[in-house]
């Protein structure tokens, strides 16, 4: 089974064709059209919704247990984490924002157990924890 971040946009996104080593990118990786579905009515108020593809560290291990327990794996994340700020930063427009939902391929349709808003703008690394099942508004 694979964990799966999808994102939500307010604009249609031309996919890349080819692979890039480009830390995130937005694709489509593990979902079906009838998992994204799913997502897209239970969570989304964007109309696009597509996948993060993270060829780093998956940002759900950013968060207290894996701060404590896997601290290499904790840095990775935030450094993944950070990364995908700042690809949003550039994609968004100025009072744009997307959603992020993360959850295991499959459990689409369990509940969500956890909300985050992030400001782009006021980022605050060493408070934000990411969690599977977690809905995120990240905001420009």
């Amino acid at each position: 089974m694979s964990m799966v971040t999808y994102i939500g946009l307010n604009f249609e996104m031309k996919l890349n064709e080819c692979y890039t080593k480009d830390e995130v990118e937005i694709d489509y990786v593990f979902s079906d059209e009838e998992n994204r579905k799913v997502v897209q009515q239970k969570y989304f108020t964007t109309p696009y919704l597509y996948e993060v593809a993270q060829k780093g560290h998956p940002i759900w291990e950013m968060n207290e247990y894996h701060k404590i327990h896997s601290p290499q794996n904790y840095e990775k994340s935030k450094k993944t984490f950070l990364y995908l700020c700042d690809f949003l930063k550039k994609l968004l427009s100025k009072g744009d924002y997307c959603e992020i939902y993360i959850c295991w391929l499959g459990e689409v349709e369990e509940k969500h157990e956890g909300n985050l808003k992030i400001d782009l703008n006021n980022l605050q690394i060493d408070k934000t924890e990411i969690y599977e099942k977690y809905f995120i508004r990240i905001e420009n």
